[in-house]
């Protein structure tokens, strides 16, 4: 029975299941070599599908790429709102933002595509597009945290346009270092740590 065939359902969930192969089999591959270097040859075999397969249900190597970003982050926003609604105390929930934010180490899959989506950054391509939407959710969850942390005196009172874009840049660059290995994940934490307490307040950088 073909797919043209079978009911629209189970049609459905088929394309749904291959979609979910090929996205896991992307993950593994930007995990273990540069994005740059990832060819839909590569992810087709991966996920056991040929590469016409592939491109059925999906138009491009890039589209592969932009569409594997927003699941892997889809992931971590999930993660993130349970962790951090598992905290009231503005500090806690900053230190636990920081841990989040920065990637694990330097084959963190999801920080590998925000390079590439950086790179792409000057024109209006797929991946800049979604790696806009995502940071969007970051910047939203780290002003809500600093608000509640001034409203409440945990935080001195810093002025938002200020503080967020130069604190962004500082999680950014650590993020990086991590990336080509000159810091493990705990010394950039600690870093973040200690800008944040100089910056605000209220925060115990140890």
């Amino acid at each position: 029975m073909s797919e043209l065939t079978e009911p629209r359902g189970r049609t459905q969930e088929r394309g749904r299941l291959a979609r979910r192969r090929v996205l896991e089999a992307a993950l593994e591959i930007i995990t273990e070599r540069p994005v740059s270097e990832i060819q839909v040859q590569q992810i087709a075999e991966r996920a056991g599908m040929s590469p016409a397969r592939v491109l059925y249900y999906f138009q491009s190597r890039d589209q592969i790429l932009a569409e594997t970003f927003r699941w892997s982050e889809r992931d971590l926003a999930e993660r993130r709102a349970g962790e951090l609604a598992a905290v009231t105390a503005p500090a806690a929930r900053l230190a636990v933002y920081i841990r989040l934010y920065l990637p694990e180490d330097r084959h963190d899959p999801s920080w590998k595509l925000w390079l590439e989506a950086w790179l792409r950054s000057t024109s209006a391509s797929e991946m800049s597009r979604t790696a806009d939407a995502i940071d969007s959710g970051w910047t939203r969850d780290l002003t809500a945290i600093v608000a509640d942390g001034v409203a409440d005196g945990t935080f001195r009172a810093v002025r938002a346009e200020e503080f967020l874009p130069t604190f962004n840049a500082l999680l950014d660059g650590l993020a990086v270092h991590v990336l080509i290995g000159r810091l493990g994940k705990a010394q950039a934490v600690e870093a973040a740590l200690a800008e944040a307490a100089e910056k605000l307040g209220g925060l115990d950088p140890s």
